[in-house]
């Protein structure tokens, strides 16, 4: 007895006849939705996304198979896209196989049994595409968080930097359109692991502005190589990674007259310098509106459109509650409002750090010791509970 395929299989054509036919043919085998038209077919993949297969005939009105295949391949890149056509001529499938990035072409007239062989190969490799897919994001994830939170307990100066940044970016890269905007928060977030290399003395005096030796300015200017160096060993962060290398590359080195690359990598950058810029200035202390300022006195350094998206940036957001809590009692939806220090005034998590379980583990060590205070002032605020970029960014195959 053959198992039914549990996957949904979308079959577009503009002949209802056509598609009744091969509804009828594929009854108790698979899960088959059809569409009339590129256009319904786009529709239903947005409305659902959930189509393994999807077979489409070339020649329709509005959109033909190929313009329709590509886009189906930017809505959905996991589903498997077959063509189905009456025109088998070398042009069309060349076309069909670079635009569309289609697994199979057919001929039509085509008989139930290659068909149903077409929609098996093409599930089989939607489920390979979508498991290793899964596996990476896994790994993926898995290495982010690593990696966030050593630089949490190495270097909190560094970390509270990367939390703020990561929202900031996020707002222009949404106000932009871009696409793929998890790289651009993830480049945010780990935009600052290179500190791990950096004393955190010297990472406090830079965020406050104080005079650095010429070392210390060394050692600054040095982080982000380091960074990318480390991430460009994880895979599917090779954007990311080039994203953190340039990100303290002044815009006029890009020669672009005001325009913003195509590249991501070189866009995330521009991105980064300014947000970092601008953070660094309002962690000194200076109103948003000075901020942007002083960095309009140093235009070169930044791309003017970017420049103007600070404008609409939120700093501070008004749902906010400031609490004082057991130092026990922190979790990971609270953002610290003061610095947690030792006796000693050892810095051990810095102002507008959020809470993570690395941090509480530390934490939890000191008070045992009896060496921190025993209540701190935390920030919670409506955004807190909204999934960071480590839990949206999608890995594909």
């Amino acid at each position: 007895m053959t198992t039914k395929c549990q996957e949904n299989i979308l079959v577009v054509d503009d002949d209802p006849n056509l598609l009744a036919a091969i509804k009828r043919q594929l009854r108790g085998e698979y899960n088959v939705v059809t569409a009339e038209g590129g256009t319904e077919g786009l529709r239903l993949i947005s409305k659902h996304n959930s189509f393994a297969v999807v077979i489409s005939d070339m020649r329709m009105p509005e959109m033909n198979g190929i313009q329709f295949l590509a886009k189906v391949c930017k809505l959905s890149p996991d589903t498997t896209r077959v063509m189905l056509t009456g025109n088998a001529d070398l042009e069309t499938a060349m076309h069909a196989v670079n635009e569309g990035n289609i697994f199979r072409f057919l001929v039509k007239p085509c008989h139930k049994n290659t068909i149903s062989w077409a929609i098996n190969s093409a599930v089989k490799q939607y489920r390979l595409v979508k498991a290793e897919r899964e596996l990476l994001e896994g790994t993926l994830k898995g290495s982010i968080r690593v990696l966030t939170d050593i630089l949490a307990s190495v270097n909190p100066v560094a970390f509270s930097r990367t939390s703020r940044v990561q929202k900031y970016v996020r707002q222009i890269a949404q106000h932009l359109e871009v696409s793929n905007i998890w790289q651009y928060e993830l480049a945010a977030l780990l935009s600052q692991v290179g500190c791990v290399t950096l004393p955190a003395e010297t990472l406090d005096k830079y965020v406050s502005g104080l005079e650095l030796t010429e070392d210390e300015e060394k050692m600054i200017r040095e982080h982000p190589a380091v960074g990318q160096d480390l991430l460009e060993k994880i895979p599917r962060l090779e954007v990311v990674a080039e994203m953190i290398g340039q990100q303290c590359k002044p815009y006029k080195e890009y020669s672009l007259r005001g325009a913003l690359p195509k590249q991501p990598e070189l866009l995330g950058a521009i991105i980064l310098k300014a947000t970092l810029d601008f953070d660094l200035f309002v962690s000194r202390g200076l109103p948003k509106s000075q901020a942007i300022e002083q960095m309009n006195k140093r235009c070169t350094e930044y791309c003017p459109l970017i420049l103007g998206e600070l404008q609409h940036l939120m700093v501070i957001d008004a749902d906010v509650q400031i609490r004082v809590v057991e130092t026990t009692d922190l979790d990971e939806s609270m953002i610290l409002a003061e610095d947690i220090r030792t006796d000693e005034n050892l810095l051990l998590a810095a102002k507008g750090q959020q809470v993570t379980r690395s941090m509480r583990g530390l934490l939890n060590n000191f008070i045992s010791q009896g060496r921190i205070k025993k209540k701190v002032r935390v920030i919670i605020s409506a955004d807190q509970t909204e999934e960071s970029a480590v839990e949206q960014a999608p890995v594909s195959a």
